[in-house]
């Protein structure tokens, strides 16, 4: 199978020598899930699903598996994934948790154990977090969300990347554009620190802030009025807490002071 990393479509910016080192000096990594693992897990959810004989389950692949699938991050904390609707979210959890040996896949025995009650639930709007207990490889957490991520942002259909995904068996696991991305990474709350540093890595690769700014359009006509504009407070403060962190560093994006600039129309 093939995974396509494919060309970034967000991006331009002002970006040089001088934002790329300082991005790098400044990332924190942590090495859990690989792009080779990522896949391979990918790959085994869907064997056992053919197992099962199951309907279809497509999963968009956001977030942080999402930058390690392009390779622009070497490794993800967890797996975050978006489903259509709350029948596929029962069709994944029915073979995520069914124990039963006689769906053994080429990997082993593939069960998940539901998490109720998980802080991803509450603070990022998670319809269902799964946990993979792997004392070898190291346990992760798969965290699906129904339709919206922040209990806001939506899949649209131009967030998806029609030619970066892989067809298995049973499954389909799509891409989600890196403006989707970037936009995921900037609602989420201030305190979440390699949220900001996924967004230095796509600053470093170059943003094209229109592009990002189209979709928070498409947001807009999606979203209620009180819901968009919380997220809107949200990703200005924290796209504001990219620029000082940039700035203490001697480091300055027009790019950047105008994607914010625009922001302030937002809140007005």
């Amino acid at each position: 199978m093939s995974f396509s990393k494919g060309r970034p479509s967000l991006i331009h910016s002002p970006r040089g020598k001088k934002l790329k080192s300082f991005v790098r000096g400044t990332l924190e990594v942590v090495k859990v899930i690989a792009r080779e693992r990522l896949i391979r897990e990918l790959e085994l959810i869907d064997e056992k699903a053919m197992l099962m004989n199951s309907s279809e389950i497509d999963l968009y692949l956001i977030g942080g598996g999402n930058l390690a699938l392009r390779g622009i991050k070497p490794a993800t904390a967890d797996i975050d994934v978006v489903v259509k609707d709350h029948r596929t979210l029962m069709a994944l959890e029915n073979v995520l948790i069914n124990p039963s040996p006689k769906f053994r896949t080429s990997g082993g025995l593939v069960v998940y154990l539901k998490v109720f009650g998980h802080e991803y639930e509450k603070k990022l709007g998670a319809d269902a977090v799964y946990q993979k207990v792997d004392p070898e490889m190291g346990d992760f957490n798969l965290d699906v969300f129904v339709k919206r991520v922040m209990r806001g942002i939506q899949l649209s259909e131009g967030a998806v990347v029609p030619e970066e995904f892989q067809k298995l068996k049973s499954s389909e696991f799509i891409s989600s554009r890196l403006r989707m991305c970037f936009l995921f990474k900037g609602v989420t709350s201030l305190g979440r620190s390699k949220d900001i540093d996924d967004i230095l890595r796509l600053l470093e690769l170059g943003v094209y802030f229109d592009v990002v700014l189209t979709e928070i359009e498409v947001q807009r006509k999606l979203l209620e009025v009180e819901t968009f504009e919380r997220l809107m407070y949200i990703l200005f403060k924290k796209i504001k807490l990219v620029q000082k962190i940039l700035e203490e560093k001697g480091v300055r994006s027009r790019g950047l002071d105008y994607f914010i600039d625009q922001l302030k129309g937002y809140l007005e």
